[in-house]
Parts: structure tokens; C-alpha cells; sequence
């Protein structure tokens, strides 16, 4: 599975050889997976505020300001933030309602459709902590943790309990997805951006209890987070995710060693460098995901991705090639 590729990339790749009436996925035959969206916000009126051919300022529905570049593949920079202190998150958090219409349009009505074609289904909400860092922006998260941890409880539990009454509405109509899929940059390319004993006093719990009502629902936690995740997995082990994608090659992260160390408790989901697959070096290529597959495979708990996402420096034969690796070596037999 490869989950994003860059508009760019499909760009190039038309004229290398994709058909022009085919995604990626559906070319390459990658495994199914439809990811629902559930809306975490405040639910504000989303606003433009300025707009160039490069790029827009706006302000999204938590009233949070960003700049987006509108062609290049770039985090935004954040200008601006609605929700400055308590006093302004106790005039809005009264917003945070598990309404119907948070739920994508009818997405409840789409999960037996899509199980009925053979696609894994997950739901894929704010992570409450990524949604409270968005709302407050960088800085202002950062001094919350460490001067105002009530504060900051306060606000991971308000939409963590949210979210939960929203999953049990779809389930409670006969609707279950499989899983839950967090996309939340817990940590950046030297380590977490705090320490392991304030994810175990601040985050852990909240974690850990959307962990159990996915399990005793039979579904699965799963959690994109970018940066070096190595002190961070043994974390979420502890917090009961089932699996940690992407695990960025360049930040230090490596199925070959981590393994060994975790591979019996969560599932490893990515790691594919897109450096070596950007090289055009096919000797350097087949060690990539040779040596991977042979160390991550044995006993099960391995998914095939790329360490983020795929840019327009891969060619459409590299990657052609990379997914003749996998099918030729990821198999058990």
C-alpha cells in the first residue's frame, strides 16, 4: 500500500507510461483502503483571507490562520490561532458536540458497500492531541504541556470523548469500520518533540482509552507520525496502537533494527526510503527493500509503504520496479 502519491508524480508519470484513465493504485494493484473523514473542528465558517497564484491565506473552521503554498508539497506556516487561553477555549469548547453531520456524508451508509468490494475501511478523525496543537499552534501547545497541564488535559479529553460517541454512532447502525488511522506528527526528524514521561502523563491516557474501545469493538488503532519515532514506539505499544506508519528512512528510522526490538507488538508500516527509490539506482534499490522485507517479514507484522509519500523524483520504471521486489520477495510461502 502507498497511500499519497504527489500530484506531481501522477503528473510525470502519465508520460512515462501511467494510463491516463488509472490511478496509481489501481495500476499497480495496491491493496484497498478508503480512509473517512470525521469532522473534528470547531466548526466555524471557513475563510479566505488572501489568495495569490502561489499561494492563499486563510482561516480554517478553528479559526486558526494558515499560509498554503497552492503547487508545492510543503507544510503551511501558521500565522494565527482563534483559541489563545483558557478563557477563550471555555467560550468555544461548547462547540465540540458528536453531532450526525461531524460524519462524512454518508459515510455510515458507504462501510458495508465499500467491505462488500474487498476495501479495509477505517475512519480517519483529528488525533485529539494533533487537533489541540493545530488550535493552539506550535508554541502556544508547547507552553500549555509544560505550564498549563490541566489546561491541556482538559482539551485532549473534550475531543477524545467526541470522537468516541462519533465512532459508536456508526457503529451502533450497523456501520462498523475497521479501524482508526491518526495522521499526527508526534515527533521531527531529531526525536519526539517532548519527552517520554510527558506523553505518559499527558497523552498516554487518552491513547490508551481509544485503544480499548477499539479493541473491544474489533478494530484496529492505527497512527501516521513523521520524525525519528524510535523513542515513541515503545510508547504506543504501551498505549496499544496496533500499527506506526510511515517510519521515515531519513530521520533514523529502520525496520531492520526495530524489529527485533518491537516486531512482536506492533505492526511496522512503511519504511521505504524514497531517497534510494528517487536514485535510479536499481542495485540500491533491491538492497532497500530486500533487506527490509527479510528483516521485517519473519513472523508476520510488516506493511509495505514508502517512508511518506511518493514525490516526482521516483520514475514511473523505479517504482514499477520497487513493486516487482516486493510481490517477487514479500510473499510467504
Amino acid at each position: 500500500m502507498d497511500i499519497s502519491f504527489w500530484t506531481p508524480t501522477i503528473e510525470r508519470w502519465r508520460k512515462e507510461g501511467l494510463p491516463a484513465d488509472v490511478s496509481p493504485a489501481q495500476y499497480f494493484e495496491l491493496d484497498d483502503m478508503m480512509r473517512l473523514g470525521v469532522d473534528c473542528t470547531l466548526q466555524l465558517e471557513p475563510e479566505v483571507l488572501e489568495e495569490t497564484d502561489e499561494w492563499v491565506v486563510d482561516r480554517d473552521k478553528d479559526g486558526a490562520t494558515h499560509k498554503r503554498w497552492k503547487e508545492q508539497y510543503a507544510t503551511c506556516a501558521e500565522l494565527d490561532q482563534l483559541i489563545t487561553s483558557r478563557e477563550v477555549w471555555d467560550e468555544y469548547r461548547g462547540r465540540l458536540q458528536p453531532t450526525e453531520d461531524r460524519i462524512a456524508q454518508a459515510a455510515s451508509e458507504r462501510i458495508s458497500a465499500l467491505h462488500e468490494q474487498g476495501e479495509f475501511v477505517v475512519l480517519s478523525p483529528s488525533e485529539p492531541v494533533w487537533w489541540v496543537w493545530r488550535a493552539l499552534g506550535m508554541t502556544r501547545v508547547f507552553m500549555a504541556m509544560a505550564g498549563e497541564p490541566e489546561w491541556f488535559d482538559e482539551m485532549v479529553h473534550t475531543q477524545t470523548q467526541m470522537q468516541l460517541e462519533l465512532v459508536q454512532q456508526v457503529i451502533d447502525r450497523g456501520e462498523k469500520p475497521d479501524g482508526i488511522w491518526y495522521f499526527s506528527d508526534l515527533c521531527y526528524r531529531n526525536g519526539m518533540f517532548f519527552s517520554p514521561e510527558m506523553y505518559r502523563d499527558l497523552m498516554l491516557p487518552h491513547h490508551r482509552r481509544i485503544a480499548e474501545f477499539c479493541h473491544a469493538n474489533d478494530m484496529f488503532l492505527v497512527l501516521h507520525c513523521c520524525g525519528d519515532a524510535r523513542n515513541l514506539v515503545p510508547l504506543l505499544i504501551e498505549a496499544g496502537f496496533d500499527a506506526i506508519q510511515p517510519l521515515e528512512a531519513r530521520c533514523g528510522n529502520d525496520v531492520r533494527l526495530l524489529k527485533p526490538l518491537y516486531g512482536d507488538q506492533i505492526t511496522l508500516f512503511g519504511n521505504i526510503n524514497v531517497d534510494v527509490l528517487s536514485s535510479g539506482d536499481r542495485t540500491a534499490i533491491r538492497e532497500e527493500i530486500l533487506t527490509k522485507l527479510d528483516a521485517a517479514m519473519p513472523g508476520g507484522g510488516y506493511i509495505y509503504h514508502s517512508d511518506h509519500s511518493i514525490p516526482p523524483t521516483i520514475s514511473f520504471a523505479d517504482y514499477a520496479y520497487a513493486l516487482e521486489l516486493i510481490r517477487e520477495r514479500g510473499r510467504y510461502r
